[in-house]
């Protein structure tokens, strides 16, 4: 089909080849790009009659080297099924291609007064089949679940080229008969290529407040995470945690903004000394009511620094 894009040429497939940290390196000499489901239908028709391996490629930013071919499979890239189509303001559902990067898909919805319940670091880049294949999670796991929980409808592409509409009769309340999206969320395209993608999508909290806190040990953050969940409660919407391996990471790109004096500097010295804590946690709230909302949070970060449970924040 002269309407899918083939590339050839080995400098603008080193980057279909190579994972996003160069750990893992594929040798396939052919990228599809198709623009339309019927494209991705008769693409894998074809290598299927023909027995050709097919590596699916959302956004390759994994770690894990999953979207990379290991030898000289076709790669079959979903970039350029690219068109969000709608957006149901009564119902939330947002239905889009799979191609679609999730900031843009972000973008989108914020405008319209919503929000996608998955954002993650790589949301500029990564594309929103790529999460729904990899059933990734982001720091809002907590408040809205996994990608299980917020996928109402797909439209697939098996591997012998069969186009299944998981996505035409999507309603809210059906509880009927087998529900096969959930076999492709997480399958990381082992199953078949998500082509569609049907969300539910929640109305944009008007207000939003972050604590940032340190503990001593994991069981303190552990019993932070139970108190949060008791005084926080309804407007708790994200909970991470850092040990101090992962913020002296942080540390070598942007300050950290809770850290401890070390023993130079309690003593002292003229050098300004200091170290990341053990652990340190990230908590977010969303709500409607901002005095309500800052008031849960004060007494929330009150009561772990009386307790002990956090040192500093």
């Amino acid at each position: 089909n002269k309407s899918c894009d083939n590339n050839s040429d080995d400098d603008r497939l080193i980057k279909y080849n190579n994972d996003w940290i160069n750990k893992f390196r594929g040798h396939s000499s052919i990228v599809v790009r198709p623009q339309t489901t019927a494209e991705v239908s008769s693409i894998l028709a074809y290598c299927h009659e023909n027995k050709i391996g097919v590596v699916p490629q959302a956004g390759n930013t994994g770690l894990v080297g999953g979207s990379v071919p290991i030898a000289d499979e076709i790669i079959l890239s979903i970039q350029k099924l690219n068109t969000i189509h709608q957006l149901d303001e009564a119902s939330g559902i947002l239905k889009c291609d799979a191609g679609v990067i999730l900031q843009d898909l972000q973008n989108f919805a914020t405008k319209r007064n919503f929000m996608v319940p998955v954002d993650l670091g790589a949301k500029g880049s990564c594309l929103i089949g790529g999460n729904v294949s990899t059933n990734a999670g982001g720091q809002y796991f907590y408040r809205y679940g996994s990608l299980h929980a917020n996928v109402l409808g797909l439209e697939v592409v098996l591997p012998d080229g069969t186009i299944l509409d998981l996505l035409s009769s999507i309603n809210l309340k059906d509880n009927t008969g087998y529900d096969l999206k959930h076999l492709f969320i997480g399958a990381e395209g082992t199953l078949g290529i998500v082509t569609k993608v049907a969300l539910h999508c929640p109305r944009l909290p008007q207000e939003r407040n972050v604590a940032f806190v340190a503990c001593e040990d994991y069981k303190s953050v552990q019993q932070l995470l139970i108190m949060a969940k008791d005084v926080l409660g309804e407007v708790l919407a994200a909970f991470e945690f850092m040990d101090q391996g992962i913020l002296n990471l942080v540390q070598q790109e942007m300050k950290i903004p809770v850290t401890m004096p070390t023993i130079a500097a309690t003593s002292g010295s003229d050098t300004d000394n200091t170290e990341n804590y053990p652990f340190c946690v990230l908590i977010e709230t969303q709500g409607s009511n901002k005095h309500h909302d800052i008031e849960k949070m004060e007494m929330f970060v009150e009561k772990a620094m009386s307790t002990g449970i956090c040192v500093d924040g």
